[in-house]
């Protein structure tokens, strides 16, 4: 049962302006330091006869407003002006907006539905303990984010066993600095810890000493009582593999393993997409892949007549089997550059151009090289942490053409496991407005295609996404539509508040005048879980991360 005590303040009489599920609160004097912005309240309306109880969050004030004059009358401005003079003072109360969360349809248990009522004038604002708005809220889970800001102790968690969150994806943003390099960290630990298998592709080697304690607090004392606040033990992840590209230089020698692609197993679209080719040399490459494509491959693609498959075009009976039409790249740059040399070619100029393209990602020697990746099937082990380290590739092309190829072969082996003898796996996408971006979208359908199938066909077969980017105004629309969950870091600029704003949903204004502010750490989560936006303060990771401010 809620308790009763003595209220904080009172709903008064509506007055015009405001949005229409906020309430203005009248304060006493005598209990303003109970009051405070971001403090969520139960409101008490007793009018009818019966009570109705609305949960409801202060979103403005509380501001100070003088009883018995006018603020503007002369005893309040020589009490104000003349305050180092003078021993009088009006007497005051305190007036705030609280926003309407729902009505607590359940007081034994908790429980939070939407509604269509208002509190009555008069209704008591009371005090919430942090066990009820936790319950209220639905903050609880098995992966710890940190504690809900301005309630030391109340935990924010996720549920890493319910579809709706880890497996509608997530979307994580922020300026540089933020803390949301820190906040997916923190998702990755407890991803982890809870048996899910998790892939990170890292662009800046940020994550590969993961399985290393955190060495913050040793060198840094407002790191170690930031620990202590939190609970926080330096600790490394038990079980991390460091991969990093044929060719290129690992972030940390000694521990990690050269990687490479099959060409043959590429999407030849988004690979055409991802080199930036124009309808002319897509149709000079596309001639040529399946002109050397496996025959069984190459005759379904003419007898179906399709100038674009989808990514089911790759897998047989739409479940089963990815192609591998044992296409090589280096027997596609040979075809080109014969055509590109042959005086006799038609549209010889795109062949020359497509040539130059192939031959730059043949130099990068990432493909075909004997160490590819197999049917995927180490990395699903549950627990365990893989980093794609593709910090020293120097090449944008190669970072993109790793995740469309890892995004794939995971999907495919998802969809092969009709036992479901595979762990839950989630797929933690840095500097996410690199791959697809909203400059390019229109020609990447393709890729923007296949991140839909994977989400819309993953989730039942607990696959997730998690999108980072400092840039969110250059991300694509698309992109939001695929984050069920969202966590926001601190962002300025205009445009970037407005895509995140536009796609956000029902967030109180107030609210987001905030995220320009927020410290490091702190974030505004919105997701399914939640029964309402949250202002959250991320926990620090335990493990070590690398390039820490």
């Amino acid at each position: 049962m809620i308790d009763i005590e003595k209220p904080l303040g009172y709903i008064n009489f509506d007055g015009l302006g405001g949005e229409n599920n906020e309430v203005e609160i009248r304060v006493p004097g005598d209990r303003l330091d109970s009051l405070k912005r971001g403090q969520y309240v139960m409101l008490e309306s007793n009018a009818t006869g019966s009570s109705t109880l609305y949960l409801a969050r202060i979103v403005r004030g509380p501001f100070f407003v003088p009883d018995a004059v006018s603020r503007d009358s002369a005893y309040a401005r020589a009490a104000v002006l003349q305050a180092d003079a003078v021993k009088f003072r009006p007497d005051f109360h305190g007036v705030c907006t609280a926003e309407i969360l729902g009505q607590i349809v359940d007081e034994q248990e908790l429980a939070l539905a939407g509604t269509s009522t208002r509190p009555f004038p008069q209704a008591a604002v009371r005090r919430l303990t942090g066990e009820q708005i936790e319950k209220l809220l639905t903050l609880g889970g098995d992966i710890y984010l940190g504690e809900l800001s301005g309630y030391p102790g109340v935990q924010v968690r996720l549920r890493s066993g319910d579809k709706k969150v880890l497996p509608r994806n997530l979307g994580i943003f922020g300026t540089v600095g933020s803390g949301k390099t820190n906040t997916s960290q923190v998702l990755i630990e407890g991803a982890a810890a809870c048996g899910w298998a998790v892939i990170v592709l890292d662009v800046e080697g940020e994550y590969v000493e993961m399985d290393q304690p955190s060495s913050e607090a040793e060198s840094n004392y407002k790191m170690k009582k930031l620990m202590d606040r939190f609970g926080v033990e330096p600790k490394g992840i038990s079980n991390l593999v460091v991969m990093h590209c044929t060719g290129t230089e690992p972030a940390i020698s000694g521990v990690s393993r050269e990687f490479g692609l099959r060409f043959g197993r590429s999407d030849p679209y988004i690979l055409s997409e991802i080199l930036g080719l124009t309808d002319p040399q897509m149709e000079r490459f596309l001639e040529v892949y399946f002109e050397l494509a496996s025959p069984a491959n190459s005759q379904k693609q003419r007898q179906q007549g399709k100038s674009k498959p989808g990514l089911a075009d790759f897998f047989a009976d739409d479940t089963d089997e990815l192609e591998n039409v044992g296409v090589q790249l280096k027997e596609i740059v040979n075809v080109v550059k014969s055509r590109a040399t042959n005086p006799q070619s038609q549209g010889r100029s795109s062949w020359q151009v497509l040539l130059r393209k192939l031959e730059k990602v043949q130099r990068y020697q990432i493909f075909d090289t004997g160490n590819d990746l197999g049917d995927y099937s180490e990395l699903f082990r549950s627990g365990q942490v893989t980093v794609f380290d593709v910090s020293n590739s120097s090449n944008v092309w190669i970072n993109n053409i790793v995740i469309s190829d890892i995004l794939r072969g995971l999907f495919s082996a998802k969809i092969k496991d009709r036992a479901g003898r595979l762990p839950p796996v989630m797929v933690v996408i840095e500097e996410a407005h690199t791959f697809v971006s909203r400059e390019n979208v229109s020609r990447m359908g393709t890729t923007l295609d296949t991140l839909r199938d994977i989400s819309r066909r993953g989730r039942k077969r607990w696959i997730s996404l998690c999108f980072i980017s400092q840039q969110p105004a250059h991300l694509p629309p698309e992109i939001y539509e695929l984050c069920n969950t969202k966590i926001v870091h601190q962002t300025t600029g205009g445009k970037n508040l407005d895509a995140l704003r536009s796609s956000a949903g029902d967030v109180n204004t107030a609210i987001w005048q905030e995220i320009p502010v927020l410290g490091q750490g702190r974030c505004l989560a919105i997701g399914a879980q939640f029964r309402h936006p949250v202002l959250c303060d991320i926990r620090p990771c335990s493990s070590n991360r690398r390039f820490t401010e």
